[in-house]
């Protein structure tokens, strides 16, 4: 079985470079905000999900949860 990515849109209105903690943030503002908004911008990141390099970086130090 093939491994493909999906289609792209033929139009897209916002392209958000990466899904860190602030694409995050700037996409939960947007869509609560304008929910007109929602299919109307793409994320792209190299992982393929969301706060991947976080959740690598708290692996690696051990670190549970964020104790802010």
């Amino acid at each position: 079985m093939e491994n493909t990515p999906p289609s792209l849109p033929n139009k897209i209105d916002l392209a958000i470079i990466g899904a860190g903690l602030h694409a995050l943030t700037l996409v939960t503002h947007l869509l609560q905000k304008r929910q007109t908004m929602q299919g109307k911008f793409l994320v792209f990141d190299p992982s393929g999900k969301w706060m991947s390099r976080w959740q690598h970086q708290f692996a690696a130090l051990e670190i549970p949860h964020l104790r802010s």
